[in-house]
């Protein structure tokens, strides 16, 4: 008889019930539609959507009290979790089937593609397969430079929503500027969605 350590219970848990939720995968590799940047700091994530050389929309978050002790790896996992599905409206409408999904931290690409993880990390890794799930999406994940990931980089650093009044206005300005629309949740959550201009001139159905 074969012993099986607690801790596997949960994975196995979960993999018994993907199997009996049947959800049809999609075995051809679709090339990317749109490409997604992440990036985490101490403070909270950021995130951009783009396609070719067009930047289409941007988030970013603060951690709370319990993410904010996260480890870095931690904190970088989740971050592609969030910027998922702050975008999720922007993949739907536009009909994306795959998109590329690059990380500034390379442990966090090899443990997303691998699933070779600390129990801690396996449950984020978790999060980022459901989230792609319920988008019916692919990713393909690669790793990307800090030097080339500074958006991201700048929106993940941004300071906690009450420390940052004055540059919060600046950055609305300097928005309509740009015709991007900022929507301003809580928690600091910011979302900047081009969609709605871009995709009457530029991005046509797929």
């Amino acid at each position: 008889m074969m012993t099986i350590n607690k801790t596997a219970i949960p994975d196995i848990n979960w993999q018994i019930a993907k199997l009996r939720a049947n959800i049809p995968t999609q075995l051809i590799q679709i090339p990317p539609q749109m490409t997604m940047t992440t990036d985490a700091a101490p403070n909270g994530w950021g995130s951009t959507l783009g396609r070719e050389l067009e930047m289409i929309a941007i988030a970013h978050g603060t951690w709370n009290k319990r993410q904010a002790k996260l480890t870095s790896n931690n904190g970088e996992i989740k971050a592609i979790t969030q910027g998922l599905r702050s975008f999720a409206k922007v993949l739907k409408n536009s009909r994306v089937q795959s998109q590329a999904t690059r990380s500034s931290n390379s442990a966090t690409v090899f443990d997303i593609r691998k699933w070779r993880a600390s129990i801690s990390l396996i449950k984020e890794i978790k999060q980022v397969h459901q989230t792609i799930e319920e988008l019916i999406i692919q990713i393909q994940i690669t790793h990307l430079t800090g030097v080339k990931n500074q958006i991201a980089d700048a929106l993940s650093r941004l300071s906690r929503a009450r420390d940052y009044k004055l540059k919060q206005r600046i950055f609305q300005q300097k928005s309509l500027q740009m015709n991007l629309n900022p929507t301003i949740g809580g928690y600091g959550e910011i979302t900047i969605d081009a969609l709605s201009q871009v995709l009457k001139k530029k991005l046509p159905w797929i």
